[in-house]
């Protein structure tokens, strides 16, 4: 069912309560207003000259409006000259009636008292209130007790007649307040139909946008804080969404750079290889050697990019030795030192040196650094790698230092103003630019929290800093 429909529909099962509830409020306010009119009216005929004009002929009737329905003018107390012997026998709009002691009527035209009136006004002396029925609809009646004892006027009973077409009134008062009632039910749907529809279109708008936020309803009930459930759930696919391009695009480069990266360095090493098999050069096994390193850095460098693509915002955290991670780096690079004739040497501390991060991105890191130091060094020359704790600070300071050519300026800053991997770092072959390696160590260490600075030393060389907390 269309919300539209489902409105109306509501509406009307709305409508025929609320309808009957204020028809009987409306109907039931409007003849205690006739009654209490009523009461006054006759209360204020319990004078003198009313006595007297009765006493001395109780064949009379209070003149009241002859045609439509009574107004207010009938509700003033009347002048003495007013009451008139009745003309007919048949009801009037306004009628008063005398009874004596024991409730008889001292009019020929008086009805028989109520019966359930007589002990209120005889006992309580409290005006007595009730409608009654006519041929015309229901009228209103009023009893009360004048106090003159023994007289043929002890009681009054006034009546009014309802107004001429009450059945018809009645009937439009009714179908006034239904149309009332269903509109006021419709009115307080229409709208809160035009928040959803919109509500729907702006969802509708922002899965086409990417998951865009929706702008929040000015209205702050259960329907606005739908709008913030989903705009969380937007926020969330929308990371979502962009993680898994993100993912596609890391899987996606991976596999293009495999090529470049791997195929490339193997062609390379089968050359060497089948050179050092021919010749027994020392320089082609040492060549062959340094292809097959730079072969598994560069793998593990796409494999290690590959992981942070898939690491959640806070990554998982494992404790573990540094220490015994930099000493097992250091010797897996002292055949590739022994091979450039670069001196590599070792100082860290006896005792564990306990970090926590993923322990293989730290690895290779600082493989990374070893392999920069060794690689970028000269025939002859040092790399040293040092870490050092400050137990005061709780922080940790690992040192790579090499003794090599250096770096230009402009080279310096390409390897600093690099923040975080794009994935493409190696596909760019501009002179001097900075490999995957570089971008890999510096976005692990800022997902890790830890600090990564390199420095250019006055006496030479290339040092990097890699420190955090313990």
């Amino acid at each position: 069912m269309m919300l539209r429909t489902r409105a109306v529909v509501t509406s009307l099962v709305v409508a025929v309560p609320a309808t009957a509830i204020l028809f009987w409020a409306v109907d039931r306010a409007r003849a205690r207003d006739m009654e209490l009119a009523l009461e006054r009216v006759v209360t204020s005929q319990i004078n003198d000259q009313v006595r007297e004009r009765c006493e001395s002929d109780p064949n009379w009737f209070f003149t009241g409006p002859q045609e439509g329905r009574p107004t207010g003018g009938v509700f003033v107390p009347m002048q003495p000259d007013q009451l008139e012997p009745r003309p007919r026998p048949e009801p009037q709009p306004f009628e008063l009636f005398a009874y004596d002691e024991t409730f008889g009527g001292s009019s020929s035209a008086a009805p028989r008292f109520p019966a359930d009136f007589r002990r209120l006004v005889r006992i309580a002396r409290e005006p007595a209130l009730a409608p009654y029925d006519t041929e015309q609809g229901t009228g209103v009646q009023v009893a009360v007790a004048t106090g003159w004892v023994g007289s043929a006027c002890t009681y009054f009973l006034g009546r009014m007649e309802p107004p001429p077409n009450q059945l018809r009134q009645r009937m439009l008062w009714a179908f006034g307040l239904f149309v009332a009632s269903f509109l006021t039910a419709l009115a307080t749907t229409v709208p809160l139909i035009h928040r959803i529809r919109r509500l729907s279109k702006d969802a509708r708008e922002s899965v086409d946008n990417g998951f865009r936020a929706i702008a929040p309803d000015r209205l702050q009930d259960e329907l606005s804080s739908i709008t913030f459930v989903l705009n969380d759930s937007s926020q969330t696919l929308h990371e979502r969404g962009a993680r898994i391009e993100d993912l596609d695009e890391a899987l996606r480069r991976f596999v293009q750079t495999t090529e470049n990266e791997v195929a490339r360095p193997l062609t390379a090493l089968e050359t060497h290889l089948a050179t050092a098999s021919v010749a027994s050069s020392a320089d082609a096994v040492r060549e062959a050697l340094r292809q097959a390193h730079q072969l598994s850095g560069e793998v593990e460098n796409l494999v290690a990019a590959t992981r942070l693509r898939m690491l959640p915002q806070a990554p998982p955290k494992t404790p573990f030795d540094l220490s015994a991670v930099v000493r097992s780096v250091v010797a897996r690079h002292a055949p590739i030192a022994d091979a450039a004739a670069v001196g590599l040497r070792l100082s860290v501390p006896d005792a564990p040196v306990t970090v926590s991060a993923d322990e293989a991105l730290i690895e290779r890191v600082v493989a990374n650094l070893v392999d920069n130091a060794v690689r970028y060094n000269r025939a002859g020359g040092e790399a040293t790698v040092t870490l050092t704790t400050d137990a005061g600070a709780k922080r940790f300071r690992l040192f790579v230092i090499d003794n090599g050519p250096g770096v230009t300026d402009e080279h310096f800053r390409g390897l600093t103003s690099v923040r975080r991997f794009r994935g493409d770092e190696s596909r760019n072959r501009r002179a001097g630019a900075p490999g995957l390696g570089l971008a890999v160590s510096r976005e692990v260490c800022d997902r890790y929290g830890l600090q990564l600075d390199l420095k250019r030393p006055a006496a030479g060389g290339f040092e990097v800093e890699m420190s955090g907390d313990l």
